[in-house]
């Protein structure tokens, strides 16, 4: 079929990735990565899933709501930008705010999946649990200096973590949040340090769930 029609995209939905299997995997372009509604869960489930599915074909829903935080939005976005987005949610429901949030997320997608396809996953804070305080993946872009990072904090979390970015070595590296923009929820704040970066979620991120996109370029 894929012969014949070059441009078919298939998905396998697989009850929620119950099934997502190799043989699959091998013949589909996309795969669902789960049917779970809760933002708060699903990073686990979207990181964990990239040790056996390609980040491009790994579905992650987002699902924003008309009653949900800005650190919320971004929150569920930040999950879809880590594989294929399944762009969802009661947007209908948004305000114009809001809206704005969901469509930068959507052009952040649009402008980084190309270079997720061709990247490597690492986990700088180990594979996810689901008791995990923080949540973590980098994309190492294939012949490129650029390294993309999304962490995504639990309420119940300390402020501070630090990932592990070994491949950075001793080099100099700007460290850029993609997303959100500047100004929205909290201030996050990250840096280099030894043997990989150090984020920060300041004390106005304190007791709430948040999360970020960066962009670590190394010079």
């Amino acid at each position: 079929m894929l012969d014949r029609h070059p441009d078919l995209i298939l998905e396998n939905c697989g009850s929620g990735a119950m099934r997502s299997d190799a043989a699959m995997l091998r013949v589909l372009q996309m795969q669902s990565t789960s049917d779970q509604q809760d933002p708060l869960l699903y990073p686990m489930i979207a990181v964990g899933a990239l040790a056996h599915i390609l980040p491009e074909q790994a579905g992650n829903w987002a699902y924003p709501q008309p009653d949900m935080t800005d650190e919320m939005v971004v929150f569920t976005e930040c999950t879809g930008l880590a594989g294929r987005l399944y762009q969802a949610g009661v947007l209908s429901g948004m305000d114009d705010h809001g809206l704005d949030l969901v469509a930068d997320a959507v052009r952040v997608h649009k402008e980084t999946r190309h270079e997720l396809a061709r990247s490597t996953p690492r986990f700088p804070t180990g594979l996810p649990s689901w008791d995990d305080a923080w949540t973590t993946v980098a994309f190492d872009v294939a012949d490129s200096p650029d390294t993309y990072v999304i962490a995504w904090r639990q309420a119940h979390a300390e402020r501070e973590v630090d990932l592990a970015l070994p491949h950075l070595g001793a080099s100099g590296a700007v460290i850029e949040q993609v997303y959100p923009a500047a100004g929205v929820g909290a201030a996050w704040s990250a840096a280099r340090v030894a043997g990989g970066m150090r984020l920060d979620s300041g004390d106005a991120g304190a007791g709430a769930a948040g999360a970020r996109m960066y962009r670590v370029r190394v010079s």
